[in-house]
């Protein structure tokens, strides 16, 4: 392997989702530098099994003995009074010290800076980070690392890269794609659950996957699933962001098994090492890999530059929303039970296949094979025809000729379970130990000991490491020992059935009070000022969705759009609309406009501001660092009932989907040629309806 290609390698980090412990183990197998991980309560990923305090002991015991790095998500937003919940968690985290914290929620940062100041901050990528402001901002607030919006393209990225050196930067590279930005997505919240009891939010961690079920668009009648996204895979495109100085890549997949972590990790392994697709070992590696879970692939907005969707790849799969698996041949016809398949991949008894026709699909395990003579066979090689078992009873149209036949599992391809006995992770404690006449102190806690002098010299430090090293079940071990004998004894005795009950009674109360202090939460100090309650902003629904001035008689505000790719000419033209009327009152719906914000502050200082719907303020904490920040915010509007801030009320309802992927050209598959960037689409589904504005290439989708 050349120098260049090694350098690479060490440069930039791989890193992989784990839903369990088994998934943490294979992916790191697998090659991945480092896992990330949600706990039991605040992560965006309640459905995944997600880990217990005691898994998360091995992993870190795992990681310091493999040289390997663990990242734990606590990516929602949360309430006041979840507040103390999430301090219990964060005392639990810092005793793990992983080594970053992935965090949304700007209370949770404020917290974890001035009480756990210990725990790295890392950004979200429900924080919609997709400007060099919002890095900079993140920035500013103490996040050390940027998870970016899956949104941007290599250009987009290479220039924030550019103007922000000295912060660590991530970039998904592969797995599922959402179809609205991350954190800006109401979709699930609005329709699969009451709206504003927020019990499917995908900012509490419930999201339903409203994107991967079907809509009726009205202008086309046709019924097809317009949101659900093809998954990224980038393959070697990655090496180019290595070159460019991008920290770490970022693997989707919290909610899927082992064997994808693994042959995720191994891919991406291979391709970072220096190994190309032509490869044979990297071709085994991807197949394996899209039949643990594939839907169709796209490199998404990797290659359009700053043009968005604009007469890019179709990024949608409208025809099927789940696992595709690999091709690996077509259907020539099909009776009764049985099809007969033109095979371009091997298949073998006991593997899985998948079929679509129409809008009904099956997937089947494959028990009988037979080529065109009627023999039987355990498998069929590429190019091959063969009869196989086929349901043809679970199609409301029978699969006619060249209909895809799709491989989803291999029954080679199963994974063992790895032990999970790994040694728990325990806190070095340094111990100062003084040996006195009748007693031995161990940091200042003096237990009963006759000290005798010994028969025979020996290394008494030596002897007591040994002793304190074993600390069996404890949360702790030693560290530094430092010793002192003042027993009156050049080499004093020390009975080891003594010294083992005073190291259990000394760890023993080391670990109560451990466990007592995990119990009390921290003191929180809240200085958000009861006025915000009282109704300062007008009700949310007056003000419409953003970019537009609006008279009301609580005053004139605008909103701002929550997305902004050209930032700075965005803010020209806020600034302008400033300059022609400075009494309108400013929507952030960004964290990069909060920097903006402060900018121009410092010039008008009559200038005012409030957080708006998708710039979360949840909790007093996320608002009061806004605050700190920016003392022009004179409120905030919150979309769940349980807020101390204007509560936007059951009359308004958000944008749904908020997406740079045209639902015109990706979900109807409507060309782009003689396209007005400007069109309006009526949808439904379950007799509720919607609208699309689809313009200059961003979709909008909100309730009718």
């Amino acid at each position: 392997m050349d120098p260049e290609t090694t350098e690479r390698k060490h440069r930039c980090e791989l890193a992989l989702p784990a839903g369990s412990l088994q998934c943490a183990l294979y992916a790191f197998k697998g090659g991945a530098d480092a896992v990330y991980f949600g706990l039991k309560s605040f992560s965006a990923r309640k459905g995944a099994v997600n880990f217990s305090f005691e898994d998360v002991r091995k992993i870190k015991a795992y990681c310091q003995a493999n040289g390997k790095k663990f990242y734990v998500t606590v990516n929602t937003i949360v309430t006041n009074r979840e507040l103390q919940d999430v301090s219990l968690l964060l005392k639990q985290l810092e005793y793990l010290q992983p080594d970053g914290l992935i965090v949304q929620d700007l209370g949770i940062a404020k917290l974890i800076r001035e009480k756990f100041p210990s725990l790295p901050l890392h950004g979200s990528t429900q924080l919609a980070v997709h400007t060099i402001n919002g890095v900079k901002e993140l920035q500013k607030l103490g996040f050390t690392r940027v998870v970016l919006s899956r949104e941007l393209s290599f250009d987009e990225i290479k220039a924030i890269r550019k103007a922000c050196p000295d912060v660590e930067l991530k970039v998904f590279i592969h797995g599922a794609l959402c179809y609205g930005f991350s954190g800006l997505c109401m979709a699930s919240q609005f329709i699969a659950s009451s709206g504003s009891d927020g019990l499917r939010s995908a900012n509490r961690g419930s999201c339903a996957q409203i994107c991967r079920t079907w809509f009726h668009c009205q202008e086309t009648d046709s019924d097809s699933w317009l949101f659900s996204m093809k998954d990224l895979c980038l393959g070697e495109k990655v090496r180019l962001l290595e070159d460019e100085g991008v920290d770490s890549f970022k693997i989707e997949g919290r909610m899927k098994g082992p064997d994808y972590a693994y042959w995720c990790a191994r891919y991406y392994r291979l391709l970072m090492d220096g190994h190309t697709e032509k490869e044979q070992e990297v071709q085994w590696a991807k197949e394996a890999m899209q039949v643990s879970f594939s839907r169709e692939t796209t490199e998404y907005f990797f290659n359009t530059g700053s043009n968005g969707s604009t007469n890019c790849q179709n990024m949608v799969s409208s025809t099927d929303p789940g696992h595709k698996g690999i091709p690996v041949g077509t259907i020539d016809k099909v009776y009764g039970s049985k099809a007969v398949v033109r095979f371009s991949r091997a298949v073998a008894l006991r593997d899985g296949l998948k079929v679509s026709s129409g809008s009904s699909s099956s997937s089947f395990s494959l028990s009988h094979i037979e080529d065109m003579g009627g023999n039987s066979k355990s498998f069929i090689s590429e190019g091959e025809t063969a009869v196989i078992n086929f349901p043809s009873g679970e199609f409301e149209r029978r699969p006619g000729f060249g209909t895809p036949v799709w491989c989803i599992s291999r029954h080679n391809l199963n994974m063992s379970i790895l032990s999970e006995s790994i040694p728990l992770y325990k806190s070095p404690v340094d111990l100062d130990i003084s040996i006195l006449p009748s007693s031995i102190s161990v940091n200042g806690k003096n237990y009963p000991l006759d000290v005798q002098e010994a028969k025979s010299s020996s290394d008494i430090t030596a002897i007591l490491t040994k002793v304190f090293e074993a600390s069996d079940k404890s949360y702790f071990t030693s560290g530094k020992l430092s010793v002192t004998n003042r027993s009156g004894f050049e080499s004093p005795f020390l009975p080891m059935s003594v010294m083992k009950q005073i190291r259990r009674s000394f760890y023993e109360s080391l670990d109560q009070t451990f466990e007592k202090e995990l119990s009390v939460p921290v003191s929180i100090t809240e200085c958000s000022p009861p006025s915000l309650r009282n109704g300062i902003l007008p009700p949310r629904v007056e003000l419409g969705l953003w970019d537009k001035v609006v008279r009301t008689d609580k005053g004139t505000f605008m909103s701002l759009s929550p997305v902004m790719f050209k930032e700075e000419e965005y803010y020209a033209k806020v600034e302008k609309t400033l300059d022609e009327d400075p009494s309108v009152i400013v929507g952030l719906n960004n964290i990069a406009q909060v920097r903006w914000a402060y900018g121009y502050l410092k010039n008008h200082p009559d200038f005012k501001a409030f957080a708006d719907v998708f710039l979360y303020t949840e909790n007093t904490l996320a608002y009061d660092s806004l605050k700190e920040e920016l003392p022009c915010l004179i409120g905030s509007y919150e979309l769940d009932k349980d807020t101390p801030f204007n509560y936007t009320g059951e009359t308004y309802t958000p944008a749904l989907f908020i997406s740079r992927v045209c639902m015109r050209h990706n979900g109807l598959n409507l060309p782009c040629t003689g396209c007005s960037r400007d069109n309006t689409f009526h949808l439904e589904q379950s007799g509720k309806h919607y609208k699309a504005w689809c313009k200059d290439c961003i979709t909008v989708v909100t309730k009718q």
